[in-house]
């Protein structure tokens, strides 16, 4: 399913993303992070809204646009979802599997994977969707996870696109 967004959705979508990305200036990454793997955090943090975004369009659901400091990041990340009250967004780039967090499981939670599909960021495919539980179940740990150092209840699986429901507009979530 490709996602258009109007004018006025990616002018916000971007202008989230910058305040996500000024309000974590001074935050140090995650330590499973591989800068070689990734884009600059400022167009990562757009890219994310503007998939976040295209996802609540698709669903009718409703996007936050949420942010918050650096250090308020605990108090809130595991209370308000990417999308409506229970769609938790994974915008990829380079390849259609997306992470899959074990901090994340129990909660109700729907995946979406999405990515953009031109340079301008204006144009989001939604690879489709799975319950976040089951995701976890199918996933795999990925290649780059050095498994003896992770930590339980911190653990990082990623779930193959094949494994995905093909989106089609409906009352899925409720």
């Amino acid at each position: 399913m490709i996602i258009k967004l109007n004018e006025w959705e990616w002018v916000h979508a971007l202008n989230v993303g910058n305040m996500r990305y000024t309000a974590n200036w001074h935050k140090k990454d995650a330590s499973y992070y591989d800068k070689k793997r990734m884009e600059d955090d400022r167009t990562a943090q757009q890219r994310a809204c503007v998939c976040e975004l295209a996802v609540a369009k698709a669903t009718n659901r409703y996007w936050s646009g949420s942010v918050w400091k650096a250090n308020d990041h605990n108090r809130f990340k595991r209370k308000i979802a990417d999308v409506g009250h229970n769609i938790e967004v994974r915008c990829v780039r380079t390849s259609t599997s997306a992470a899959v967090r074990e901090q994340q499981l129990g909660k109700g939670l729907v995946l979406f994977v999405a990515r953009t599909l031109n340079e301008e960021l204006t144009e989001v495919e939604i690879l489709g969707y799975l319950d976040y539980d089951i995701a976890w179940e199918l996933g795999k740990t990925p290649h780059y996870v050095d498994v003896d150092k992770e930590e339980e209840g911190k653990r990082t699986r990623t779930v193959d696109k094949e494994h995905l429901r093909d989106y089609v507009p409906r009352n899925i979530l409720e």
